[in-house]
C-alpha cells in the first residue's frame, strides 16, 4: 500500500485518543485534571504516533524498505514491531535488560527480533542501545530509524499530538515527561509556532537529566521505564529550558497503587508521575485551574511487575509516607462527563 505520513492518512487506529476529565480537590480549591489517554492508540502508547510517523516519512523519502532497526526502552519498540508486522517489514528492536516483560513479549509476538544491549563501562543504557542498533544497521544493511536523534520524533508531536490536545482546550497548563525528549520538544515547538502562552512543564524524577540537570543527584539509576532519562536528549536545545517539576519514584508508585484501589485512571507509571506534577502545580494556585496531562501509556504494561519489580526498588518508608499523603487527594478525584463528549 502507498505510504502517507499525514496523520489523517494513517491506516491504523492511532490518534484521536480521548481526553478524560476529572475534578479533584486540592486544598481549598476544586480543579480540573485532564488526561490525554494515549494508551488507547492501537498498539497501546504515545509511541505509536512516533513509530508510524518516522517509518512512513522515511519510506516517503527513501522509497520502500525491507528491514529496519531501532533502539527503544520498550513502548516505541513494541509499536514499531507491530506496525512493521502489518506492513511486511522485517524489524529489529534493540533494548536494555530493564525492558518490561510486557513490551518484550509484544515485540517477539509481532515477529520482530529483540536484541538486548549490555552497557559497556561508563556507558548509559540508552547509549548502549543506540550503539548496538547502529552496529546492526551497518553490518546487516538495515535502515536505522534512530528515534533518539531523528527530528521526525518531535515533529510527530508538533504536527499531530499537540494540535489534537490543544484543539480541546484551553488549559491553564500542560504537563508531560521527557522519555526520548520528542514529546517535550514537539509540544514546545507547537506552542511557539502558534504563539500559544499555555505553560508547559516537564515532570521528572530527581535523577533525570534529559532536558535540565538535576539539582542534586547521586547517580542512582532510574527505576521506571520512560519516566525521565539519564541521558541528555538530542532535542534538548530549547532556550529557555523547559520548566521542570521533580516528582520522586516512591510517590509515583504510591499514586499508581491508589489509582487502582479507587478504580480511577488506568494509566502507566510515567503517566502517574505526570499527573502528580500537575497536582503539585495545582496545589500552588490561588484559585481553580485546569491542567492537562499527556499520559503516554496504560497500566497493563506495569501491573504484573508492580509487586515483584517496581515496589521493591524504592524505600518502603518513602512509599508509605507518600501513600498516606496522597490518599485523600486521589480519593477526591471524580470523572466528569460532558454532554457533548
Amino acid at each position: 500500500m502507498p505510504f502517507n505520513s499525514a496523520p489523517n492518512e494513517c491506516p491504523f487506529k492511532i490518534g484521536h485518543t480521548p481526553l478524560t476529565r476529572f475534578s479533584i480537590q486540592i486544598g481549598d480549591h476544586q480543579h480540573e485534571l485532564l488526561i490525554k489517554e494515549e494508551r488507547l492508540n492501537e498498539f497501546g502508547s504515545i509511541k505509536d504516533r512516533v513509530a508510524w510517523y518516522i517509518l512512513s516519512r522515511t519510506i516517503e523519502a527513501q522509497g520502500p524498505v525491507t528491514a529496519v532497526v531501532d533502539a527503544s526502552s520498550g513502548n516505541y519498540g513494541n509499536a514499531l514491531a507491530c506496525i512493521c508486522e502489518r506492513q511486511g517489514i522485517e524489524a529489529t528492536i534493540v533494548s536494555s535488560p530493564s525492558i518490561s516483560a510486557y513490551n518484550a513479549e509484544g515485540i517477539r509476538k509481532a515477529g520482530a527480533r529483540l536484541v538486548i544491549a549490555e552497557a559497556q563501562p561508563g556507558e548509559s543504557s540508552n547509549a548502549a542501545r543506540m550503539r548496538v542498533a547502529g552496529e546492526i544497521a551497518k553490518a546487516e544493511g538495515m535502515v536505522f530509524l534512530d528515534q533518539y536523534a531523528n527530528f521526525l520524533n518531535p515533529a510527530s508531536h508538533q504536527n499531530w499530538t499537540a494540535p489534537e490536545v490543544f484543539a480541546q482546550g484551553p488549559f491553564d497548563a500542560c504537563f508531560a515527561t521527557s522519555s526520548s525528549g520528542g514529546t517535550a520538544r514537539g509540544f514546545t515547538d507547537y506552542l511557539r509556532a502558534h504563539q500559544d502562552k499555555t505553560p508547559l512543564f516537564l515532570v521528572e524524577p530527581q535523577g533525570s537529566c534529559a532536558f535540565v540537570a538535576p539539582d542534586d543527584s547521586d547517580g542512582e539509576k532510574l527505576k521506571i521505564p520512560g519516566y525521565g532519562s539519564q541521558r541528555r536528549s538530542t532535542f534538548a536545545e530549547i532556550t529557555p529550558p523547559p520548566a521542570m517539576l521533580r516528582v520522586q519514584e516512591p510517590a509515583v508508585l504510591a499514586a499508581f497503587a491508589l489509582l487502582h484501589e479507587h478504580k480511577l485512571a488506568e494509566v502507566g507509571l510515567s503517566s502517574v508521575g505526570v499527573m502528580l506534577g500537575a497536582m503539585q502545580w495545582l496545589s500552588e494556585q490561588d484559585g481553580s485551574r485546569s491542567a492537562v496531562c499527556i499520559c503516554a501509556d496504560g497500566d497493563e504494561r506495569y501491573v504484573d511487575e508492580f509487586e515483584g519489580r517496581y515496589l521493591p526498588s524504592v524505600d518502603r518508608a518513602d512509599y508509605d509516607a507518600a501513600y498516606a499523603e496522597l490518599n485523600p487527594i486521589i480519593a477526591s478525584m471524580k470523572q466528569v462527563m460532558r454532554a457533548n463528549a
